[in-house]
């Protein structure tokens, strides 16, 4: 019994293509891989076990970029970071706003941006997250000096060309139910500062939240504790 010409050709067709879409899966794969290599030689590896956790942790991320990468879209990342300076203006910081550490950090982003650009030509951004105005009023920092220390990271990422990085705001993070200029201004920024912190909470906070029990039981809210009184 012969097939039918269309089945026939289907198959024919299949077969062709099936080792044309396995070798796409792989080169993926592949260059996902290379990708996840570049960010992971930019992690501070400042625990015994760094080298671990990375390993434990490369499944989740790799998901994560494939997802980009099989779109060929440009893979964005994340990170809350930048708030302000330290309110210890005695031994760690000589002002308010960002100077030769910031620029540094700033730079080594924008080199790990155009490592991965180079084996994955859509490239990568990371987004920094300022999340300065989350806590600033507990550490007695106003919300002016916060605004002064944001905008002036942004001129230095702008002056220096580093391209492959751009800023958000808590605004962007809530809903907000008053309506907002697209550009803030510092008179904007100030006046609603107390109401962004408050729709924060309301939207994500936890009232029933033991902080000392989180630091005492919690290895990640330990080590964040414990950054922030080195930052401090």
């Amino acid at each position: 019994m012969e097939l039918p010409i269309a089945s026939t050709l289907e198959d024919k067709t299949l077969s062709r293509t099936r080792p044309l879409q396995l070798s796409m899966a792989t080169q993926g794969v592949d260059t996902s891989n290379a990708v996840l290599d570049i960010v992971f030689d930019y992690a501070l590896n400042k625990f015994d076990d760094s080298v671990e956790r990375l390993s434990a942790g490369r499944p989740n991320f790799l998901s994560i970029i494939e997802h980009f990468v099989t779109a060929e879209t440009q893979v964005r990342m994340c990170l809350p970071a930048f708030p302000f300076k330290s309110a210890n203006k005695v031994e760690k910081v000589f002002g308010i706003l960002p100077d030769k550490a910031e620029e540094l950090a700033l730079e080594r982003l924008d080199s790990m941006c155009k490592r991965i650009e180079e084996v994955y030509p859509p490239g990568a951004k990371v987004t920094i997250i300022s999340d300065g105005l989350t806590y600033n009023d507990l550490l007695n920092i106003p919300d002016r000096d916060t605004w002064a220390y944001g905008e002036a990271l942004r001129t230095m990422a702008l002056q220096k060309s580093f391209n492959h990085i751009d800023f958000s705001r808590l605004r962007d993070l809530v809903t907000f139910p008053l309506p907002l200029p697209e550009k803030l201004e510092e008179i904007t920024y100030v006046a609603n500062a107390t109401n962004f912190r408050r729709y924060l909470f309301n939207q994500y906070g936890k009232e029933d939240l033991d902080i000392d029990h989180e630091i005492a039981t919690n290895p990640d809210t330990r080590m964040t504790y414990l950054g922030y009184r080195r930052f401090l």
